[in-house]
């Protein structure tokens, strides 16, 4: 507390205790539904207090890094109050240590009726589908999973502090690739702390594995950087699309050590039914959930407009299919513009929240890290971040669509405005190489 509280008589230090002490109150209005909408209000006063010692810059990355730590330690207390995801990791590891593989049966299958009478079955989400989650996530629910047996609460408590303890790696990691006033909007940032510590998503371990593949990028490390990446792919997935940029950087020698380590996660759960079920999840994920998702909302809507008809179950996949079609692009501009592998993955990643049918909160904390690695910080990714702390109240009955509207309408207005010189070179390169093939007349 002294860290956070006694700073001195530079100027600034006094935002960094009020912000400090608002961002300490967040788990206790975290653990009630009925204070949800003091939590948003706290979040983003919080998040302002933020932007001005951004502005001011008076810690040190030692501070903050301090600081971090003790806030991730207030969050830990918290229990599964803003999601339930974790009652899933739970079970699926519960079913490892049991000898069953998480891929095989969705939980309301008969075959598992003798782990349907736990305690923690009825608190499941998603009954009806198999587990999405990949084996470098599916590692960490088995260590938790095996304390099971010590009741539900134990094994939640050890998945988060693993989770935890990884996620603050990943913020020390990263006050070595920044500067200290754009590593507290991270390090410090309320959406950060409520999803990591808080809630335990496994977000929490995309942040050491992303931000450590921009680290061996930069220190010119092809092979760890391929291990990085392919480890952020085997705990969300969707990161296996940033391995091509590592191809144009490092040629095939950095394909293979990733190759190596997804073949030898992957072969504990290898069976016939593995990727069909995998992919039946993930294709009704994509048709039937919807949550925060700003362009998809606005597409929806103005087909029902034209059609008076419901297109939800169209327009998911068609925009998963855009977003595949548009990698080669990716990688072509990656290649003829030179990005930096730090811009190609906030780029890319950054594409594919903007055409997902389903944003949770928690899904915004890769774009967030990547966000603070440049100078300027991508200051829209922190707004749509912090609004999406809002859509919480949708549980409650609250007003979600204002949130959805003012986070992503907000966002698109200032990206606009901040991306607008990369933009406008985009559009002429792009006039240019049409012109370059209409013959002369």
């Amino acid at each position: 507390m002294q860290t956070l509280l006694s700073f001195g008589p530079r100027a600034g230090y006094g935002t960094a205790g009020g912000t400090g002490l608002l961002l300490f109150s967040l788990p206790l209005m975290a653990a009630q539904a009925w204070a949800w909408p003091g939590l948003v209000a706290a979040s983003f006063a919080a998040m302002l207090g933020l932007v001005v010692l951004w502005q001011r810059d008076p810690l040190s990355k030692r501070q903050i890094l301090w600081g971090a730590l003790l806030l991730r330690i207030a969050f830990l207390p918290l229990l599964p109050g803003l999601t339930d995801d974790l009652y899933r990791y739970i079970w699926d590891g519960w079913l490892q240590m049991e000898g069953v593989n998480p891929y095989r049966y969705v939980p309301e299958h008969e075959a598992l009726s003798n782990y349907q009478s736990s305690q923690i079955y009825p608190r499941l989400n998603s009954k009806p589908y198999y587990s999405v989650y990949p084996p470098l996530s599916q590692i960490f629910f088995a260590v938790g999973g095996w304390f099971y047996p010590y009741g539900w609460t134990v094994s939640y408590y050890v998945l988060k502090g693993l989770f935890a303890a990884a996620e603050f790696g990943g913020v020390v990691l990263l006050s070595r690739l920044t500067s200290a006033r754009n590593l507290l909007l991270y390090a410090w940032n309320p959406l950060v702390l409520i999803e990591t510590a808080g809630q335990g998503h496994t977000e929490a371990l995309l942040l050491p594995l992303i931000v450590g593949g921009v680290w061996a990028v930069r220190k010119g490390r092809g092979r760890l950087a391929s291990l990085a990446v392919t480890g952020a792919g085997l705990v969300k997935i969707y990161p296996f699309v940033l391995a091509p940029f590592l191809v144009r950087r490092y040629g095939w020698t950095a394909v293979w050590p990733g190759a190596v380590l997804a073949v030898g996660l992957s072969l504990p759960y290898a069976a016939p039914y593995t990727l069909p079920h995998l992919k039946a999840s993930v294709d009704l994920f994509a048709e039937l959930l919807e949550f925060n998702a700003g362009l998809y909302y606005l597409v929806k809507y103005v087909f029902w407009l034209l059609t008076g008809a419901d297109w939800s179950k169209q327009i998911g996949p068609a925009f998963r299919y855009l977003f595949l079609a548009s990698l080669p692009l990716l990688y072509v501009l990656d290649w003829r513009w030179n990005w930096s592998f730090r811009w190609a993955c906030l780029l890319t990643i950054g594409l594919f929240l903007v055409l997902s049918t389903t944003v949770h909160p928690w899904y915004f904390l890769p774009v967030l890290a990547l966000s603070v690695l440049h100078e300027r910080p991508a200051w829209p990714w922190f707004w749509v971040g912090t609004c999406a702390i809002g859509t919480y109240l949708f549980y409650i009955d609250g007003p979600y669509w204002l949130w959805v509207n003012l986070g992503w309408g907000g966002a698109a207005v200032f990206g606009l405005w901040w991306y607008r010189i990369p933009l406008r070179t985009l559009m002429e390169d792009g006039v240019h190489a049409v012109r370059n093939r209409i013959p002369s007349p």
